[in-house]
């Protein structure tokens, strides 16, 4: 961070150059039709760009697992059960993960499916 700030203050224009600095940068984006990005603001967009994947990766995996989660269960349900009633297909799928848990568990004691989705 020092070093940004050395950098800023080796760098600072005087107050009276800046808007005529500000206007050179303008006219040379418009005519090389891109705009002017620093070192820093490349580094930034760059790490920006990696989070934002790391984190698309991870709520990808949080889907996946959670849909696994519903389709097991479902199936569970079926093979035990029959095929399940469209009421009780929707609120497998619309779960929280806590409750696919503990209905998933509850398959292993549970004689009727009302007992599977019981507190």
């Amino acid at each position: 961070m020092q070093l940004f700030r050395l950098i800023d203050w080796m760098m600072a224009l005087p107050a009276e150059l800046e808007p005529a600095f500000e206007q050179a940068m303008i006219t040379i984006e418009q005519e090389h039709k891109m705009a002017f990005v620093t070192s820093i603001e490349r580094l930034s967009e760059r790490r920006g760009l990696e989070k934002g994947l790391e984190q698309g990766i991870e709520q990808g995996r949080y889907k996946g697992l959670r849909e696994g989660e519903a389709l097991m269960l479902q199936r569970q349900l079926s093979r035990k059960s029959g095929p399940l009633p469209e009421a009780q297909k929707q609120r497998i799928w619309a779960a929280t993960p806590e409750q696919l848990e503990t209905w998933s568990l509850n398959i292993l004691d549970a004689e009727t499916l009302d007992d599977v989705f019981a507190a």
